[in-house]
């Protein structure tokens, strides 16, 4: 079993003098230094001059510019995009970087593949919320808080860990609880989910049931447009994944518990399907392809949202969500 922290574990008082900073005030970074300053830590922002920059003003915080924030701050969030964080790291905050600093990453991506290579004198850890933005920030006001994957890469202090648990605790996480993990963990879980092929799925689903004569809006809103799905995830996250069934009707829960699970043979199928995701993940394969993607200028990627936006389905979609007035 993994090992957690809670509220108990951590000593804010670590980080008394020091000077947090956050570099990439979206959605994580908004929350988590919004959640860091009510717990009494000071923090400051890097951020280039766009609406960012702009928000985190409006907030309070003292805004600077990257290199400056970078020079300035004794533990360093990277929460920058993962496409762009090599290039910002390399030009405005490694140069500022002083022995002893903390860097602190919501991911393993780019530290697993060796895209950022940091000095050794300085902590390398990672702090990765199971949540999104919003949710940092409503779960701590809410004092019920939420779960994060927390890993040290590289201690240079003797306190890396000690400081980990604290920073987990200033932006809210361990009232919930953090899993230690690794950052070749969380990399693999983090992407194993974005490509393990849910959305075709639900695609695959629409066109054989569409296929069958059933009406595109009929289809949509059984299996997720009218946010039923919404509810059931829910209940998913509060109860367990079949434990929430038992608030299904029985006839719910016989066709998915027992009649609509495949074969053991199409099972392993599949089974060996994902097992080689995992290994495109683990082996570097997925990551040299994005890279390539990027120095392409993402034409893939665009070509890809054009061929969605163009699919039937996805008109079909747009049609209902305007009916349902949210277009």
């Amino acid at each position: 079993m993994a090992q957690w922290y809670f509220d108990e574990d951590g000593d804010l008082a670590l980080l008394n003098g020091k000077t947090i900073g956050i570099f990439g005030y979206g959605n994580q970074g908004r929350s988590q230094a919004l959640n860091m300053r009510d717990n009494g830590v000071h923090v400051i922002v890097g951020s280039r001059s766009d609406s960012s920059a702009e928000q985190s003003q409006q907030d309070g915080f003292e805004t600077l510019p990257l290199a400056e924030a970078a020079a300035r701050a004794d533990v360093l969030f990277i929460l920058v995009p993962d496409e762009i964080m090599p290039q910002v790291m390399a030009e405005h905050i490694e140069p500022g970087l002083a022995a002893g600093n903390t860097l602190v990453f919501a991911s393993g991506y780019n530290i697993h593949f060796g895209k950022i290579k940091p000095r050794t004198d300085v902590n390398v850890v990672m702090i990765a919320p199971r949540m999104i933005g919003r949710g940092v920030r409503e779960t701590f006001v809410e004092g019920t808080g939420y779960p994060s994957l927390v890993a040290v890469h590289q201690d240079a202090t003797g306190q890396a860990h000690d400081l980990l648990i604290a920073l987990s605790k200033a932006i809210g996480s361990t009232r919930m609880g953090v899993i230690e993990s690794s950052f070749e963990e969380e990399t693999i879980v983090d992407l194993f989910a974005e490509q393990s092929g849910y959305l075709h799925a639900v695609r695959r689903a629409y066109e054989v049931l569409t296929e069958a004569g059933c009406s595109p809006e009929s289809v949509m809103l059984e299996l997720y447009a009218s946010g039923e799905l919404r509810e059931a995830a829910d209940y998913m996250a509060k109860f367990g994944l079949f434990e929430q069934m038992k608030l299904h009707s029985r006839t719910s829960q016989y066709g998915q518990i027992v009649y609509g699970r495949p074969s053991p043979e199409e099972e392993e199928a599949d089974r060996e399907r994902l097992r080689g995701v995992i290994a495109k993940i683990r082996d570097g394969r997925f990551s040299a392809k994005w890279t390539k993607v990027q120095e392409n200028g993402l034409a893939e990627l665009e070509e890809g949202r054009q061929a969605i936006h163009e699919d039937p389905m996805m008109v079909q979609e747009r049609a209902l969500y305007k009916r349902l007035g949210r277009l």
